[in-house]
């Protein structure tokens, strides 16, 4: 069982706005000592359809930006490894039918069967033809920092 929050924040006429996908599921498979080297991994499946930002909402949701009548689904596949103090879910995602290599570093603290996670990464936003028409960061930023918070109890 998971819960928590997936945003995101980018610059929308120089000042940082923050949205939110509402709707998303990950499943995960983690083990902190495992037989074949590897730590887990990680599948998050997001509505796109679910993205909010503010008073922009549907024009994000339309084909200048996620597209999501023609893209429903987002998707982050990646494999957990260690990465010195902490640890990093390094994959693709899928946004918009485009798939780009991304690391997400993060940090864990395990209580008994429970997980809490806690990380955050930067896309370039034009790696996702995502704002074509928006060619330089006046009106909209190029970066766009998201950030996961996820408990998941053990089940």
């Amino acid at each position: 069982m998971t819960e928590g929050s997936l945003t995101f924040t980018v610059a929308q006429l120089g000042q940082p706005v923050q949205g939110a996908f509402a709707d998303w599921q990950a499943d995960i498979t983690f083990d902190t000592q495992p037989a074949d080297g590897r730590p887990g991994r990680v599948e998050v499946t997001i509505a796109t359809p679910s993205v909010t930002l503010g008073s922009v909402t549907p024009q994000v949701q339309g084909a200048g930006f996620l597209d999501t009548a023609a893209h429903p689904q987002a998707r982050f596949q990646a494999e957990i490894l260690p990465d010195g103090a902490a640890w990093v879910a390094r994959g693709t995602l899928t946004l918009r039918g485009v798939t780009v290599p991304v690391d997400l570093p993060f940090t864990l603290t395990l209580t008994g069967d429970r997980a809490q996670m806690q990380g955050r990464t930067t896309l370039d936003r034009r790696d996702f033809a995502i704002g074509a028409s928006y060619g330089d960061e006046a009106t909209v930023g190029f970066a766009v920092t998201v950030a996961v918070d996820l408990i998941a109890t053990r089940g």
